[in-house]
């Protein structure tokens, strides 16, 4: 099995209509998100879940918009935020042509951004049900470029929670991550990724084990509350927040700034939940109708992001991206009998093995007091590996108890004296089951070569002038979608919206030429299908390539 291919697929941070043909599709197309979604820890009820419950800029859908963006997550938030705030709230000009910048002045119908979320409340797809993390993959992204790109991606993230100082208001801890590699083919194979690294990059890692400490402090095995893992992989820049908060955050800033004209809803940033998209039209000057349930719009320019949900509106993107189905807990941990104390965690974790069921979990604790533990992944015991499932309403029995009972010995175990919690046991690969307070599910979008698909829709995938789109993250989008985000407002522009150089790496580029590679270069997953109609494919069975791009 490609290491490195495994890598991807297996390190996870880590969506209002038709409950129609449950299930993984025969066809591989997505349907429509779930309207009774299962219950996110990040969605709790609060005083803003309570404003942006069933919420509308206004309460009749507009006829025509600047730019309408189908989503409400990470990936549109920050589209929006980037077009609005980067131009002052000014109506995003572009030139027909070939390229941004080219040919004569688009004569246009409409203003401002309107933002479509099919459920009722916005940033409750894959955003608002990860893991919690912001993790760039330094040593196992596919190339340099794309693992530079992640590290500008959180940088971003936190210099935008540091200047608008929000860090509390978004639970932003600043901290590092624990890979544990829990078997020796797997911990070879991660010294192997780790070891190709380019200088630049080669800092950013440290590699501990029994025979090694790792650089900043000289962490053991042991100090890393990971004892009996064959070896650790830890990278130095990492954080845990509160997702869904962030992109409220985003959201209501853009709504006090740029306020809809007189109810018009024809200008500055209108947001419309519980009004799922149904349809594309493509006009014949450019431009695009948006058929919703609500009615029809008429748009300049339209941004799909939809991540997981992409091949519902573009057909022919679905053996690009597809949707695969993650599961996530909210643990209470365990208590220290004597001291009622929890066990505190100064890392977040990703537990890899290569087994009969592969071990392929990730963890990061909420703030004490409460400690909670959010531990996802264990794909490995769902149906079919939940590949080709866009349903997120409820949570496979297989994994929540896995989940429950099977986080690892450690991190739990040690404190940092070597004392163990009385009621965890010394010995075993099982704790006590612990008590969840949330267990829920989230629809990823896998991406057949791993990469994200940003930029201008083709006519041959069902697109053409003025349609663009953000997804494909394969459960990584947090250090990929907002600056993903960038790149697809400036390429809107033409303009660049920084002078920090930051270019889109091409690997990520949605371009007819990269669609033929991937289609030729790697298992179809059409032909997956046709051969196994449950489609029991894995995703490292997905990401398979025949040989990788110079």
């Amino acid at each position: 099995m490609d290491f490195e291919i495994l890598q991807t697929g297996i390190i996870l941070c880590s969506l209002h209509s038709s409950n129609i043909n449950p299930g993984p599709s025969s066809s591989g197309q997505a349907g429509l998100p779930s309207t009774n979604p299962s219950a996110s820890y990040w969605l709790q009820p609060s005083d803003v879940s309570q404003k942006f419950g069933d919420y509308r800029s206004t309460p009749d859908l507009p006829q025509s918009a600047d730019t309408v963006i189908v989503g409400s997550g990470i990936t549109g938030a920050f589209a929006a935020w980037f077009l609005l705030e980067q131009t002052g709230g000014a109506k995003v000009v572009v030139r027909s042509g070939v390229g941004a910048g080219a040919g004569k002045e688009e004569n246009s119908n409409g203003g401002g951004i309107l933002m479509l979320e099919a459920r009722r409340q916005p940033c409750s797809g894959a955003t608002g049900r990860n893991g919690g993390h912001c993790q760039p993959f330094v040593y196992s992204a596919s190339t340099p470029s794309i693992a530079e790109f992640e590290l500008a991606t959180y940088q971003f993230l936190k210099a935008f929670v540091e200047e608008h100082g929000i860090a509390g208001a978004v639970d932003w801890r600043t901290l590092k991550t624990v890979h544990a590699y829990l078997t020796e083919e797997v911990w070879e194979g991660a010294k192997a990724l780790v070891e190709k690294l380019p200088e630049g990059l080669r800092g950013q890692v440290d590699l501990v084990d029994e025979t090694r400490k790792g650089k900043e402090g000289g962490e053991t095995l042991r100090d890393l509350r990971v004892p009996g893992a064959k070896g650790a992989v830890v990278q130095k820049h990492a954080a845990s927040l509160w997702p869904w908060k962030l992109v409220t955050w985003v959201l209501e800033r853009l709504l006090e700034r740029f306020p809809v004209g007189k109810g018009t809803g024809e200008e500055g940033f209108n947001l419309q939940t519980n009004t799922p998209v149904l349809g594309l039209e493509k006009l014949g000057d450019g431009k695009w109708t948006v058929i919703t349930n609500r009615g029809n719009i008429k748009a300049n320019r339209v941004l799909l992001a939809m991540n997981g949900y992409t091949s519902n509106l573009l057909p022919e993107m679905k053996d690009l991206i597809v949707p695969v189905r993650s599961q996530v807990a909210s643990l209470r941990p365990p208590k220290d009998a004597a001291s009622g104390k929890v066990a505190e965690l100064d890392y977040s974790y990703a537990f890899v093995s290569e087994e009969q069921f592969p071990r392929d979990e990730y963890l990061m604790q909420r703030p004490l007091p409460g400690g909670e533990l959010i531990y996802g992944g264990a794909r490995s015991h769902a149906e079919n590996k939940a590949v080709g499932v866009w349903q997120d309403d409820e949570v496979e029995r297989g994994v929540a108890t896995y989940l429950r009972q099977n986080l690892a010995p450690y991190p739990l175990d040690l404190d940092k004296t070597g004392s163990t919690p009385t009621d965890t046991p010394k010995e075993g690969n099982e704790t006590t089951e612990l008590e969840a307070t949330h267990q829920w599910t989230g629809i990823m979008g896998f991406s057949r070569d791993s990469n994200p698909w940003v930029g201008r829709v083709p006519e041959s995938l069902g697109g053409g002038e003025n349609l663009y789109m953000c997804a494909g993250y394969t459960g990584h989008g947090m250090p990929q979608a907002a600056l993903a985000a960038r790149m697809i407002a400036e390429e809107i522009t033409g303009k660049p919206f920084a002078d920090d150089g930051l270019k889109l790496p091409r690997e990520m580029a949605l371009t007819e030429e990269r669609v033929r590679w991937v289609r030729e270069n790697t298992k179809t997953l059409l032909k997956e299908q046709h051969q196994a109609p449950e489609w029991s494919a894995t995703m490292p069975e997905l990401l398979t390539a025949t040989e990788r791009r110079a």
